[in-house]
């Protein structure tokens, strides 16, 4: 039995196929185990021949041993020598040479994640993709000297403090000197503590969902927008209701029997992705059909801080008297995206709630970033920054409006866009801009689908190009492959 079992260990040994040895030869007798191989109940060769045999130290074979004894798959019997573990005597439970069956029952997904995995297919994204991402920002352009610096300086300074802070609120500084930038360039209303920071505007929606929703709960958007918004709206179970825009944003006339909406997610001041602005007299109407059916209204200011026509707009925020809007924001389009800090402003009645929430979903985003950032606006670099990337931008936007209106003229219309980071065009003739994007992903060349962003049948249909992270010459190749595509 000992020499039968030794020859099935060194059956299609390789040494060779993983470092360090020790572990090759923990997973070599682990799968022989798992397959029914080496049977419950057989006793395991001296480890001085099995060194012998395979070539090995001792040490190396007790290491490999010891990992299979901890892991449970063999037993040390006293004076009688290690075995293999009783409990895998039925064997067949796994093997790398046993054919899949494809009829193997496996839990079903969630109705919620089933419709998550068709919309990120629904970005569909060349290996090759360039210009127009438009979650791309010139990072080319960021201080990354000046935000190391200052990252070092505050881990020397105060890494062992920076270490214990538990807030779920965020780092207060950095709350506090957001307060501020908001007053002054929105005119949003509010004190630091009312500020939570997250790990960007999409968590900050999932908070919200956590906290004021439940299963069934009828939640208007504008149709269209992001669709990340449907995706935390199916993710808590609740309905979604699109209602349709216009050039002066929600119409909320064409909202019929709207008793029992629970909350209203609308971008007041820059529509995404059509860019419209909401008019005084709709802020004014959805702020009192809130206060009349006891809803919330959530303000994305996504993509605001970049206006390049005029001043930046008033927030929707500065006008509640009741203590009815949260406002999102994000800094991932003017530090860098995967920084991953958001922020809430929250009604006061509402910050307990939510640092309750938010301390059992992930506690608090990165300190030391929050920290680095705080210090990057205390010390002017976010402001001087923001208003250098605003020119950059204005540059960058005119350019593409301009090439676009000069190359496509019989094909594309442009959408104006006062601020953003990126431009709507719509097709002149019918076009499937889904079928378009995929086949301008294969030439290398990434852009979205306006299509997608409608909820309802009442779709425009052209592309989505941003242009924040690309020169004048990668828009322009970008821009020639399209006009070939076209033509074919």
């Amino acid at each position: 039995m000992p020499d039968l079992v030794l020859g099935l260990l060194l059956s299609e040994w390789d040494s060779k196929k993983e470092k360090p040895r020790y572990k090759a030869l923990y997973s070599h007798i682990r799968q022989l185990i798992l397959s029914g191989v080496l049977e419950g109940g057989c006793q395991m060769p001296p480890s001085r021949l099995l060194a012998d045999r395979f070539k090995l130290s001792r040490n190396t074979v007790m290491q490999a041993l010891d990992m299979l004894q901890g892991d449970g798959f063999l037993i040390s019997r006293q004076g009688a020598g290690v075995y293999v573990n009783d409990n895998f005597q039925s064997a067949q439970y796994v093997t790398t040479q046993a054919p899949v069956d494809i009829n193997l029952q496996v839990p079903a997904l969630s109705k919620r994640a089933e419709k998550w995995l068709v919309r990120v297919q629904d970005r569909h994204v060349g290996a090759n993709a360039q210009a127009f991402a438009s979650g791309r920002t010139a990072l080319d352009e960021f201080p990354f000297d000046k935000w190391a610096r200052l990252l070092s300086r505050r881990w020397r300074l105060s890494g062992k403090k920076l270490a214990m802070v538990d807030d779920a609120m965020g780092y207060l500084p950095l709350r506090t000197h957001l307060a501020d930038h908001l007053s002054s360039t929105r005119g949003v209303r509010c004190h630091g503590d009312q500020i939570m920071i997250v790990s960007g505007a999409q968590q900050g929606l999932d908070v919200i969902s956590r906290v004021l929703w439940e299963g069934g709960d009828r939640i208007v958007v504008e149709d269209p927008s992001f669709d990340g918004i449907a995706g935390v709206i199916e993710g808590a179970g609740a309905q979604l209701q699109p209602v349709p825009i216009d050039q002066d944003g929600i119409m909320l006339e064409t909202l019929e029997d709207g008793h029992d909406v629970k909350s209203f997610i609308v971008t007041p001041s820059r529509n995404y992705p059509m860019g419209a602005t909401m008019s005084l007299k709709r802020r004014i109407e959805l702020l009192r059909r809130a206060r009349s059916l006891g809803a919330w209204v959530i303000e994305d200011d996504f993509d605001c801080d970049f206006r390049f026509d005029g001043p930046p707009l008033t927030s929707l925020q500065s006008l509640d008297q009741d203590g009815r809007v949260i406002y999102i924001g994000t800094f991932s389009r003017i530090v860098f995206p995967s920084l991953r800090l958001g922020f809430l402003v929250l009604p006061e009645k509402l910050v307990p709630a939510f640092c309750a929430a938010k301390s059992f979903i992930d506690g608090h985003a990165s300190i030391l970033h929050q920290a680095a950032l705080a210090d990057f606006m205390e010390e002017g670099s976010f402001t001087s920054h923001l208003r250098r990337m605003k020119k950059i931008y204005a540059q960058r936007r005119d350019f593409l409006t301009q090439k676009i209106k000069e190359m496509f003229s019989d094909t594309l219309e442009v959408v104006p866009a006062d601020g953003g980071l990126h431009l709507c065009v719509l097709f002149k003739q019918h076009f499937n801009d889904v079928d378009f994007c995929v086949t301008l992903a294969d030439h290398g060349v990434t852009a979205r689908p306006l299509s997608l962003y409608y909820r309802t049948k009442n779709k425009r249909y052209g592309l989505v190009l941003g242009f924040a992270g690309y020169g004048e010459k990668e828009m322009l190749d970008a821009l020639d492959k399209i006009k070939k595509i076209i033509q074919l």
